[in-house]
């Protein structure tokens, strides 16, 4: 049986046929404004790198006020990020953040303009091999979807949306397959130990999404599109708002036909899947120094799924086969913010209460009989914390405080059993942030977790930044430590052929990095290189042994998996180098490079983190900004994977995509892509099949509209 990859279109004309062509309905139509041709690098903030309350917006000033240049500051570099905030505050009803410039903290910021230009629809695309980053998933974008960060385990990462923290009770990670991106505004990817800021699960870092608030007059956008495998989706979104109030809500759908997940099935048959998700976010001022905040997320997904079940094998490793297996899963995020500026904003307080839950159903179909397995968690967060901002002789300082109160909750039932379990934590944070003469920024954080389950633990973290404009350059470093509580599931879930193992301990780090930025070309230019090193110790692992009932005359019983905690120190090391460059106002480059060296206490090198990582980007526009072409390239080196803790290598591969915008008018807009342009064929995790070559075409349209007088106009 030819391998699944083998049989694809022979060239771009048959595939760009499975995409309907949409005719130039507007010609003629007017053109919009002019591109800002500026050849500096925008500045970045960042709200997720630290405790601090950021800068409300109550009173916004002119979008033209700029922050004066501090002292010291790079050229092009933190001027610019001092701008940004100025801009931020003008613009945004959201907090402005911290300048990027001002943190130790390695941080690598995807913005809603990077995500237009790639034409993302997955959060997870936005991410592959961005410094330190690697994501893998089970073959279909609806498909199990993990994100690892510095060769941490998904569970070490925590993933926050709009300050909620999106991780599930059950296994600790969040399943970015559930992370549809129309309505992502940021995506800040904080590299390093941050559990002194957040408490477990922040062992490698924390990637912190930052949805589109509602601002400016009432506007409708809406984008529809079709393409491969019979794929169709579209979102609408709507918003406004004032300095007063404001809202938005999105609307995302998309389902597709698929494409057989077994690389050598022998039904052939497809595994489609369709994916929602709705979202709304509101706020007010009550007063002039009080604002509230709300918000929610609800996504579903349904997908058909192949079951990795022994019928096919390769090398002797089990592949995915043909199976009629299917799941269903739905989030649910909820968060509101209340926060009252005192002192003229130099004190804030800030209460916070979030929930998250999660439900996983499954229909396992590989062996007849059918077996259902249902897995529910939630989880509840109570939060106060205060800012107060000051100064003395050559410091500006900036004291957090923080207490938290968590509950986690977790229900499995399957044919093989069922399990339920609760727990509970309280976290006590401090943080304090240093300004002297706009030359040395400084921080340092600790916290302390009270758990009920658990020993209790504290974490520390502290980083500086110097930027020395004379140089051109801008010394970086953090150090800090992690904590994980192992998971709900790993204590107690029940499922076929798992133990649990209520007896873990946490996993515990102590990490650190070091840099430095250039910049060049007056401000034009960018580059970054990191070195970074952490230690992990009882990192809990899965070994295999005899299942319990077991038969002791048979000469292979069956093996059950079961979670233990290894002896010994697992290592992770490695260099990340971020460059960007404005070569011309309408060109633009980006490169992302990661070299990883990640073993456990035996030795053993981890799997699905490649040693080497590489990301290339050129951002083209054109005919005054109307028009957009964006190529990228991504290379992920050889990596090693494990089936029934069985080892298996996958080969390196390169995915390389185009994409391209045009504006009709204001109100109209044509796009198109293609992904995977050369076809490759590759894994991602060992027996699943991966996407050829596809393409994809689709429309937007936007509509804003305003009252001039008496009547209606749309702009």
């Amino acid at each position: 049986m030819p391998n699944s990859h083998s049989v694809r279109s022979a060239s771009l004309a048959r595939l760009l046929s499975s995409v309907s062509f949409i005719p130039l309905l507007a010609a003629g139509m007017s053109a919009p404004a002019k591109a800002q041709t500026t050849l500096e690098l925008p500045g970045i903030v960042v709200e997720g790198a630290t405790l601090e309350a950021p800068r409300s917006t109550p009173k916004r000033k002119p979008a033209t006020a700029a922050a004066p240049a501090p002292t010291g500051a790079p050229e092009g570099q933190v001027q610019v990020a001092e701008e940004g905030v100025a801009e931020a505050e003008a613009a945004s009803d959201q907090s402005a953040g911290i300048p990027a410039a001002h943190l130790g903290t390695a941080i690598t910021v995807v913005t809603d303009e990077d995500l237009q230009r790639q034409q993302i629809r997955h959060a997870a695309d936005a991410l592959r091999s961005l410094p330190g980053v690697s994501v893998n998933r089970t073959g279909s974008p609806a498909g199990l979807t993990q994100v690892r960060i510095r060769g941490g385990e998904a569970n070490h990462t925590l993933v926050l949306i709009d300050g909620i923290e999106a991780n599930t009770a059950s296994e600790g990670d969040f399943d970015f397959s559930n992370l549809l991106a129309e309505d992502i505004e940021r995506i800040e990817v904080i590299r390093g130990p941050q559990s002194a800021l957040y408490g477990s699960n922040a062992v490698t870092g924390v990637i912190n999404i930052i949805t589109k608030k509602g601002t400016g007059p009432l506007s409708v956008t809406a984008r529809a599109e079709g393409g491969s495998f019979g794929t169709r989706g579209g979102a609408a979104r709507v918003f406004g708002g004032n300095e007063r109030v404001w809202g938005a809500a999105t609307v995302q759908h998309e389902r597709s036909d698929g494409f057989n997940l077994a690389p050598e099935g022998h039904l052939g048959e497809k595994d489609g899947y369709r994916i929602s998700s709705i979202s709304a976010s509101a706020g007010a001022m009550l007063a002039d120094d009080i604002r509230i905040d709300l918000n929610i997320r609800h996504s579903e997904k349904h997908f058909d799924r192949d079951d990795q079940n022994g019928l096919d094998t390769r090398k002797g490793l089990p592949l995915a086969s043909d199976t009629l297996s299917r799941s269903q899963s739905s989030l649910l995020l909820m968060g509101t913010n209340l926060r009252w500026d005192m002192l003229g904003g130099n004190l804030t307080h800030v209460l916070k209460a979030n929930r998250a839950s999660t439900e996983n159903r499954d229909l396992d179909l590989a062996f007849g009989a059918p077996l259902p397995f249902r897995n529910e968690s939630e989880s509840y967060r109570l939060a106060y914390q205060a800012t107060y901002k000051f100064e003395t002789p050559l410091l500006r300082h900036a004291v957090t405080g923080l207490v938290d109160r968590g509950h986690e909750a977790f229900d499995v039932r399957s044919s093989f059993g069922s399990s339920a379990a609760r727990r509970n934590q309280t976290g006590l944070a401090a943080e304090w942030r240093g300004d002297v003469l706009n030359r040395v920024f400084l921080s340092a954080s600790a916290r302390h977790d009270e758990n009920d389950t658990f020993e209790n633990f504290t974490t520390w973290r502290s980083a500086v930044s110097i930027p020395i404009s004379e140089l051109g350059i801008r010394p970086h470093a953090s150090i800090g430590t992690g904590v994980k509580v192992p998971t709900m599931f790993e204590q107690f879930g029940t499922t076929a052929a798992f133990i649990p193992n209520p007896n873990l301990v946490p996993e515990e780090s102590m990490g650190w990095d070091a840099g430095v930025e250039f910049t060049f070309l007056r401000g034009r230019a960018l580059v970054d290189v990191t070195y970074f090193n952490a230690d992990l110790k009882n990192l809990i692992k899965t070994d295999f042994v005899i299942c319990p009932g077991s038969d002791p005359s048979d000469p292979n019983p069956p093996q059950c998996a079961t979670p233990i905690n290894l002896v010994g120190k697992s290592r992770r090391q490695g260099i990340e180098i971020d460059a960007k460059v404005q070569l011309l106002p309408d060109v633009s480059i980006g490169l992302a490079y990661t070299y990883l060296d990640a073993v456990n206490s035996e030795g053993v090198r981890e799997i699905r983190r490649p040693p080497h990582s590489l990301r290339a980007e050129l951002n083209y526009q054109f005919h005054e900004g109307r028009g957009v072409l964006r190529a990228s390239a991504i290379y992920n080196g050889e990596m090693a994977d494990e089936v029934w803790g069985m080892r298996a290598n996958l080969d390196d591969y390169w995915l390389v995509s185009v994409a391209g915008s045009y504006k009709l008018s204001e109100a109209l807009e044509i796009y198109g892509r293609v992904e995977n342009l050369l076809d490759e064929d590759y894994e991602e995790i060992f027996g699943f099949a991966t996407p050829g070559v596809a393409a994809y075409a689709g429309l937007r349209w936007t509509f804003d509209y305003e009252r001039p007088g008496n009547g209606l106009s749309m702009k």
